[in-house]
């Protein structure tokens, strides 16, 4: 009795389907306490990302050097690893600071000279450059501003009609200098027919002006008359009065819009036409105008470095920091490198095969990518600042330290340096012979150094579409910073070694079905 009562407890201790819940609970604890941790690791480490990416990058660029010098030292990794963190020290840290260093103290020493008196001698330097002058602007913008405000203002009381009357005094001062300079006819007579003047004409617009505004000068006159004669008692005759007092007034209102309308006519006539008018008045803007925008660009500039110099302690604290751990990155990755990778890969769920191809892939492909485009940039960089300096430019390290940068971003490239520069020294230096030159050795030595660099280092490896390095670059900048010209490119070529991955894996998976 007691042998056939013991199995039943002896099943329902060793019961599989409960064996199997507790596991599947205990594996949920351990995927969320490895997430939770995950979490807590990320914003510990989030600091020392892109020091520690950076670190790992110069690895992967500079791998033959560390193998030659590792050679060199009787395979020592211990001062291998020292000496080529030391020379990379020389050769890219070195010189990097030194050139953000230079070009800083030339961006502050720029800053200084910018001023609203200079923002506008070089736009009138410009101007004259282009033949974009507007003659007689002032006269011009005078009379349009008191025809609008007369086509607004009615004439409803004396106030209104003395109003009216300063407008048309000032009108006729300001036409009358601008019909001595273009040799035109004022005043023009009543009694002249405006449609029989010319339609696609200057001279026709304004003396369809001139005869429009003598005839508003004249219903003006008759509408004052009307208003200080004295209200009769007959009902019907005041009515009648007021309602020719309206007409005219309804006539002058029209014949004012008329006018304005023929004067505009008039200044896009004199100015070479509507579209060349726009170019004209946009650019001549008014001193006042001009003044309070250069002001607020000069405000914005000086704002933003105050906002910059409240925080260059933090920045440089910072950047120091980040320097200092990028640097003992380096050293770590070179000594341990290889069996960081091993670990790494003793604790992902990938396949072994999966993640030695996949580093070997990333390894080669990001290498090539990087020193293309670094090296590019570089050269690039150096090569314009040649220009500049035969050139005869100021702010050398800046200018080369911008083309450089600004050679990394696709579409852009350092023609968005250089070009700036040929119309600065045309424009605003009267400098033809160094804007020419400068065209043509930038078309021909500095943008095609580009088209030589890349394809030779690249050989074919990851040439990513022009449409998808741009978004790369564009996305990497705006969550990572200046560092994403770089991030980004990498994130991607690391997606397609993974899609390309799964898709060989795919098709393994499938190749047993097709076989069947």
């Amino acid at each position: 009795m007691t042998s056939t009562e013991s199995k039943p407890t002896e099943e329902a201790t060793f019961d599989p389907s409960k064996m199997r819940v507790s596991r599947v609970v205990s594996f949920i604890l351990l995927i969320g306490i490895i997430a939770i941790l995950g979490v807590i690791f990320y914003q510990v480490m989030a600091r020392f990302v892109v020091p520690l990416f950076l670190s790992a990058l110069l690895v992967v660029i500079f791998r033959p050097l560390h193998r030659w010098v590792l050679e060199k030292a009787g395979g020592r990794e211990q001062i291998g690893a020292l000496a080529t963190t030391l020379i990379i020290l020389m050769l890219v840290l070195v010189p990097v600071t030194s050139l953000v260093f230079l070009a800083a103290t030339e961006g502050a020493a720029v800053f200084k000279q910018v001023n609203a008196p200079k923002i506008i001698d070089d736009l009138a330097n410009v101007r004259s450059r282009l033949s974009l002058d507007m003659p007689n602007a002032r006269e011009m913008r005078a009379i349009e501003t008191q025809l609008a405000s007369m086509q607004t203002t009615m004439v409803l009381d004396e106030k209104d009609l003395e109003r009216h009357a300063s407008g048309f005094f000032e009108i006729m001062g300001d036409a009358f200098i601008i019909a001595e300079q273009k040799n035109l006819p004022w005043p023009v007579s009543i009694e002249e027919d405006p449609d029989s003047f010319p339609r696609n004409d200057m001279r026709g617009h304004w003396q369809r002006f001139g005869a429009e505004m003598a005839a508003a000068k004249q219903l003006q006159e008759e509408i004052d008359r009307l208003a200080k004669e004295k209200v009769v008692d007959d009902p019907e005759q005041s009515g009648k009065a007021n309602e020719n007092k309206h007409a005219k007034i309804h006539e002058y209102v029209k014949t004012i819009g008329q006018a304005a309308t023929d004067f505009l006519n008039f200044k896009h006539a004199s100015l070479g036409g509507r579209t060349r008018a726009t170019i004209i008045e946009f650019a001549n803007p008014t001193g006042t105008e001009l003044r309070t925008y250069t002001n607020q660009f000069i405000s914005f500039l000086r704002d933003r470095l105050f906002a910059l110099g409240g925080s260059i302690t933090s920045f440089v604290t910072n950047l120091v920091f980040g320097g200092v751990i990028m640097i003992v990155g380096l050293y770590f990755f070179l000594l341990d490198g290889p069996a960081m990778l091993v670990s790494l890969q003793g604790l992902s769920p990938i396949d072994d095969k999966h993640e030695q191809e996949l580093a070997a892939e990333f390894a080669r492909v990001s290498r090539a990518v990087v020193v293309a485009t670094l090296l590019s940039a570089v050269v690039q960089g150096i090569l314009a600042g040649f220009g500049f300096w035969f050139c005869g430019l100021d702010s050398i390290f800046l200018l080369t330290l911008l083309s450089a940068v600004l050679a990394m971003v696709p579409f852009v490239g350092a023609a968005s340096v250089w070009i700036p520069c040929v119309l600065y020294l045309y424009f605003v230096d009267n400098n033809l012979t160094a804007a020419i030159g400068l065209t043509i050795y930038g078309f021909a030595v500095i943008s095609m150094a580009d088209n030589i660099i890349k394809p030779w280092i690249l050989h074919g490896q990851s040439n990513l579409h022009p449409l998808l390095a741009l978004l790369s670059v564009i996305g990497g900048v705006a969550v990572l910073g200046p560092i994403g010209i770089l991030i980004g490119p990498m994130i991607v070529v690391f997606l397609q070694t993974m899609l390309k991955i799964l898709q060989r894996e795919m098709h393994l998976m499938e190749s047993p079905k097709t076989e069947s």
